[in-house]
Parts: C-alpha cells; structure tokens; sequence
C-alpha cells in the first residue's frame, strides 16, 4: 500500500512554523509579566519590612526617619511604575495570545483536513485492496472449477 501523500504538506508545515514563532513571542512576554509581578512583590516586601519597623522610645534620629520616609515614597513609586508596566505587559500579552490563537486555529483546521485525507486515503486503499483480493479468490475459484470439469472429461 502506498503512503498518503498530503498535498498542502508545505502549507501545514509553515502554518506550523507561524503557530510555534507566536508560541514563542507569546512565552517571552509571558515572562516578561512574570518577571514585573516577582519585581512588585519584592518591592511589597521590602516595604512590608521597612514599614514594619518600629521607632524606638527616647531620642529619635530624625535624618533616620526622614530616609526612611523617603525610601517608602521611592518604594511606592517604584511599585505604580511597576504596576503600570504590568497592565501595559498583560495588554499586550492578550493581543499576542489572541493572534496566538487565531494562528493555531488556523493549523489545527488544516491538520484535520490532513488527518480526514489520510483515513480516505486508508480506507479507499484498504477497500480497493479487499476488492483485488475478492478477484483474485474468484478467479481461483473459476480455474479450479474449469480444472476440475476438465479432469470430469
């Protein structure tokens, strides 16, 4: 039996190439939100912690205090500019998923169309195979029986 031969196979593979660069593009920005949510929480942290700090009783270093407000301010800034990062990273994180999407559909709708073509092909095959082998039975059969008629004479 022959192997099927599908004839968009170029096709399919560079529908395949399409779907694995975007596949790609969209890891990389995936990383990139994670990257800015791990750097926000670091930053919520050391927040946490500096926040947490209590001002001893007694006499107070004011230039203490006043760093540690300025470090709390740098902190908050910080984080708003991370966070604004973060909605622009997952806006563009839904575009690329989103065409992502639109490109494996695309795949995966040819690779079906392969897959119907292949069990066709099989199934045409196998029924033309089954059909050879029911002539060549008969024709057996037939030249046994004329045989057998010539051996009665």
């Amino acid at each position: 039996m022959r192997r099927f031969a599908f004839k968009l196979e170029k096709v399919l593979e560079l529908r395949r190439y399409h779907e694995r660069e975007w596949e790609l593009r969209l890891a990389e920005i995936t990383g990139r939100v994670l990257d800015v949510e791990r750097e926000i929480s670091a930053w919520t942290g050391r927040r946490q912690a500096t926040g947490g700090t209590r001002i001893p009783s007694g006499r107070v270093d004011m230039g203490a205090l006043h760093s540690r407000e300025d470090f709390l301010i740098l902190v908050d800034d910080r984080v708003r500019i991370l966070r604004n990062r973060l909605v622009a990273l997952n806006a563009e994180r839904a575009k690329v998923r989103e065409r992502y999407l639109e490109v494996s559909k695309r795949r995966k709708a040819l690779s079906r169309l392969k897959e119907r073509r292949g069990d066709d092909y099989y199934r045409e095959s196998l029924h033309d195979e089954h059909r050879v082998l029911d002539e060549i039975a008969g024709s057996m059969a037939s030249r046994r029986a004329l045989e057998s008629e010539d051996d009665d004479v």
